[in-house]
């Protein structure tokens, strides 16, 4: 810890209100350690903002767009299915790539570790890890199944998918097949107005802040 007397301050980053709740409750535990900013200002400097691109059609254009706005260090939290993901984060300039499949202990101690200036890369994560919550949980969606329906919200091609989450254009098509067996939807355009009506549209356009 870069203080002693008081706890890192720490920013979740998302578009969505239900991610950043699931993220700080997985941390509330850990008070001593870590503080979770909230919608007030900090009253002192963020040490390390946690960077969930869950469903951002331009993860890499969001990290950019992070990174020349803070300070602060900056860890991406998503979910590493392919090396290159986690080679395009630290290639711009993250302090590394934390998995969502690791518990809040373990987003601790990589926290600490970024603000200390070591480099992250998530470790295994136990069996029944907690994650943080996510849109279309309480539906029944998978974390996976929600991100590539948002990202249909947003209207991007399932080629557009495949390529914002370093997904095969195969694995994209299996995520939307039991999706929609899940929504009780048969198209594109019933799967669109499923996720509308329970809270997948979201504005991309640049809109955090750090309160600094």
């Amino acid at each position: 810890m870069t203080d002693a007397a008081q706890p890192l301050l720490v920013m979740v980053v998302n578009d969505f209100p239900v991610v950043t709740a699931g993220v700080a409750a997985l941390l509330a535990p850990y008070g001593k350690r870590v503080e979770v900013v909230g919608s007030e200002p900090p009253t002192r400097p963020v040490n390390v903002l946690l960077l969930d691109t869950f469903a951002h059609p331009d993860p890499e254009g969001r990290l950019l767009h992070v990174l020349e706005q803070t300070t602060a260090v900056v860890l991406v939290y998503g979910w590493a299915e392919s090396q290159q993901q986690i080679d395009a984060a630290t290639r711009l300039g993250a302090a590394g790539f934390l998995s969502k499949t690791v518990d809040g202990e373990q987003i601790v101690a990589a926290v600490e570790a970024a603000a200390a200036g070591r480099a992250v890369r998530s470790a295994p994560a136990p069996k029944d890890t907690a994650m943080a919550a996510w849109p279309g949980q309480g539906e029944g969606l998978s974390p996976r199944e929600s991100e590539v329906l948002s990202l249909i919200v947003s209207g991007l091609s399932n080629q557009d998918i495949a390529r914002s989450t370093f997904l095969s254009i195969n694995s994209v098509k299996t995520y939307i097949r039991t999706a929609y067996r899940k929504m009780a939807v048969a198209s594109r355009s019933q799967a669109v107005l499923w996720g509308i009506e329970h809270g997948f549209r979201v504005d991309h356009a640049p809109s955090w802040r750090e309160g600094r």
